[in-house]
């Protein structure tokens, strides 16, 4: 992964595909961004995605750990 900066608001991030995977994070996030063409301008996810990644990324947490509380358990 590379270390880049924002081009829209100027944070730093990480560019590339994680160790195991094939592709950028930036491909499995929406681009809300209606004329936006992801080829040759780097953005952070936030950007990518209007300002809503922050919630989404939240949103899974919290999704997350619903579901492993309400897992039933053994006490064996």
């Amino acid at each position: 992964m590379e270390k880049l900066t924002c081009e829209e608001c100027g944070t730093n991030f990480n560019c590339g595909a994680a160790p195991g995977k094939d592709h950028c994070w930036c491909m499995e996030l929406p681009n809300l961004r209606q004329n936006f063409d992801l080829a040759g301008k780097c953005v952070c996810p936030n950007c990518m995605t209007l300002g809503i990644a922050k919630q989404m990324i939240r949103a899974r947490k919290v999704r997350r750990r619903l579901r492993q509380n309400s897992a039933v358990r053994s006490t064996r």
